[in-house]
């Protein structure tokens, strides 16, 4: 069986024909095979990645889209003679170089729906202005200006850091000999290029090939002390190496996605990458669902995954944006000077369709970065990929203070704090980052229960800050109080007899401080003290024999009735009733209250208005029935 896995690529592939992809029609599952296919898939997945899509997407995390191709069409492609390069699980698709012959042979295989050249890289021409001297400043060194336009300083002021934040980070490749790598934590690294877990530059890569990935990293996660900080130095990273540099073979859109599925399915909170697409694509196509690239980071998204990408280098006209730009959800960025002036290279908006684009702004002109090749020195730089890794660090810093963000959120956030939230354009987007404004209440208030609210008397919502179970949307539960902090305490919790037990506690009369479960019983007050449903002894009902007159023997006054057969009425007799004594007494086997000749009322109408009173006296609400 092939592996489904991206394969290396050979150091002889055609230069002269680009790429293809090939679609696959299905997965090849029945459907009594996909069940189990999705719970091994689950398990493959990063426990991490698997809760993130569960919380995002609110489902089980895994659907068909999450299979493996179908082994027989791989192999079939393959028999063609051809070469795969990638696979892509959420495309259904496979890359290969195959020559015009070979694609026809594929063309014609019953199960290919599609193909398509894949596309190449947009070359990185914003050149690094290298400098000898570096201006220093006390606490950030040649980085102060650039993170001091996003608020940085602040986020870090208030503990912000991105620990416990893991971003993905793709680009052309990672050297970490600098000083400002020393104390960065990567957890896992793959070269899609050679098919190895080296990023760095290695026999046969093209010179030079790690540098602008460094350089990305560095603005990202370096810490080099007072001499430069990244925006998120205490984030921890996974580097994917999926772009060539070299002009012979320029096609990296499929270990792009291959590298992106990698990234998200080991369990990334945050994906950047500085790198765009746009050969075979016109303007028409950049509608955010067109390119193959933008149709991978839409599926990345919708998992739960918050990207950001770099708008371009080819402003300063308008519809200049490339893939994956154009994705709605995705954040996308232009570049200012280092006076928050727009770059004229970076790349305008709109979408093909309307949207506005970039998203937002951050520095990217003059940015001082890590210098390549070397230990401990730095450098200027500019384009849009310089701006994306310092803006992906703000949100790394914002998913430090907010883990729940989803990637919606994190863009409207970002949005409506940045420079111009009222009046974005296709220059600038909503504008510069605020990172101290989207930060809001976690660097000026106080969580100290750590429910994730924040304290009211510091402008947040959290009723009780001490209390993690006090907070809104908490649980009503039965302790008096207001747990979801919305002002009311449901009836059913006030203790309104002041006997200590709640109505939601089983008090069955709280204006009655003697009733409550547990309460001594009284034999002679019929009422139910204690609560369980049962009354006292002298309140039972007897249900003895009827008397010979038909009337019942419980007690209760009857109403008056004729007797036919002398033509009087019961009141009117003058000897006792048949089942009664001349005591008033219950003659053997009789009902008890049995009633004597005269006006005098029964026994048991007596007893009952005794007990009634009682009743009335003792109890302000009425009893359950008995």
């Amino acid at each position: 069986m092939l592996s489904i896995a991206v394969l290396a690529l050979a150091s002889t592939s055609l230069a002269s024909d680009p790429p293809t992809w090939v679609f696959f029609a299905d997965k090849q599952v029945t459907a009594g095979e996909l069940q189990p296919a999705l719970e091994r898939r689950a398990e493959q997945l990063a426990p991490r990645a698997l809760r993130r899509r569960m919380r995002v997407r609110g489902d089980r995390g895994v659907d068909v889209r999450d299979l493996p191709l179908a082994s027989p069409y791989l192999q079939a492609v393959v028999a063609t003679g051809v070469q795969i390069r990638a696979t892509s699980r959420w495309l259904n698709a496979v890359s290969v170089d195959a020559d015009a012959a070979q694609r026809a042979a594929i063309a014609g295989l019953p199960f290919v729906a599609g193909m398509r050249p894949v596309a190449r890289t947009r070359g990185h021409d914003h050149a690094p202005a290298w400098t000898e001297q570096s201006p220093a400043s006390a606490a950030y060194g040649v980085a102060e200006t650039q993170l001091a336009l996003l608020g940085v300083p602040a986020l870090h002021a208030c503990g912000l850091t991105g620990a416990g934040v893991v971003i993905g980070v793709q680009d052309s490749g990672f050297s970490l000999q600098h000083a400002a790598f020393a104390g960065l934590h990567v957890l896992a690294a793959r070269d899609f290029v050679q098919g190895d877990d080296e990023v760095a530059d290695q026999p046969g890569d093209d010179e030079g090939q790690d540098r602008h990935g460094t350089v990305v990293l560095s603005l990202l996660a370096g810490d080099d002390g007072d001499a430069f900080s990244g925006v998120a130095p205490g984030a921890s990273v996974i580097l994917s190496k999926t772009e060539r540099i070299g002009e012979e073979q320029p096609y990296e859109e499929d270990l792009y996605v291959a590298g992106l599925e990698w990234i998200e399915g080991m369990g990334a909170d945050l994906f950047t990458a500085s790198l765009g697409y746009y050969e075979w694509y016109e303007h028409p196509q950049y509608d955010g669902k067109t390119a193959v690239v933008s149709q991978a980071a839409a599926v990345a998204l919708a998992n739960g995954l918050v990207m950001f990408t770099a708008n371009g280098n080819e402003g300063p006209e308008p519809g200049t944006l490339i893939a994956p730009a154009d994705v709605d959800g995705i954040i996308a960025l232009g570049a200012t000077d280092l006076e928050g002036q727009v770059a004229g290279f970076s790349s305008r908006g709109p979408t093909s369709d309307g949207r506005i684009k970039p998203d937002l702004l951050a520095p990217g002109q003059g940015v001082w970065m890590v210098q390549p090749g070397t230990d401990n020195e730095y450098t200027q730089g500019n384009g849009t990929s310089l701006a994306t890794p310092l803006a992906a660090g703000v949100g790394a810093l914002l998913l430090e203070a907010y883990p729940e963000l989803t990637p919606a959120q994190m863009l409207a956030l970002l949005r409506a704090t940045a420079s111009q939230p009222d009046a974005p354009d296709n220059d600038r987007g909503w504008g510069m980052i605020g990172g101290p404004a989207a930060a809001g209440l976690h660097c000026t208030c106080t969580d100290g229960d750590r429910d994730g609210h924040y304290a009211v008397a510091c402008g947040g919502d959290d009723c009780d800050d001490a209390d993690p179970a006090r907070h809104p949307g908490a649980a009503e539960v039965c302790d008096g109080r207001d747990n979801d902090c919305d002002g009311d305490l449901p009836a059913d919790e006030v203790d309104g007899d002041g006997d200590g037990v709640r109505v939601c506690a089983g008090d069955c009369d709280d204006a009655d401080p003697s009733r409550w479960p547990g309460a001594v019983e009284d034999p002679d007050d019929c009422i139910d003290n204690d609560c369980d449903g049962d009354g006292g002894l002298a309140c039972a009902p007897t249900t003895g024999a009827q008397t010979s007159s038909g009337g019942s023997g419980t007690g209760e006054h009857e109403p008056t009735t004729t007797n036919t057969t002398s033509g009087t009425t019961d009141a009117d007799a003058t000897g006792l009733t048949d089942g009664a004594s001349d005591s008033g007494g219950a003659v053997e086997g009789a009902g008890c209250g049995c009633s004597t000749g005269g006006p005098a009322a029964p026994l048991g109408l007596l007893l009952g208005l005794v007990g009634m009173r009682r009743r009335r006296s003792r109890s302000r609400v009425s009893s359950p029935p008995q």
